[in-house]
């Protein structure tokens, strides 16, 4: 008898969804990473990681949540910043 398929993940997003993101394709990405962690595949799991933080997708597995963060991460400016001096 084989476990049915793991359909689903424990994680929620926790912004307010101001930030546009594929969320089914973040659900399917948490969903492999879950998968891949329960077999112990931990080089699959930091990839799916890396691929949502590229999105601008921080994830936070202790709160087993989620967060649309902009820009892509990594704490330098927003990918697609185009010049501009700086206007407040």
């Amino acid at each position: 008898y084989d476990a049915p398929p793991l359909r689903s993940h424990d994680y929620r997003r926790e912004d307010d969804g101001g930030l546009p993101v594929d969320v089914a394709k973040v659900d399917s990405m948490l969903t492999e990473r879950m998968r891949a962690k329960m077999q112990r595949d931990f080089a699959t799991a930091d990839r799916l990681r890396n691929e949502l933080r590229s999105m601008g997708v921080m994830v936070f597995d202790k709160e087993k949540t989620w967060k649309v963060v902009g820009g892509g991460g990594g704490g330098g400016p927003p990918p697609m910043s185009m010049g501009g001096g700086g206007h407040a």
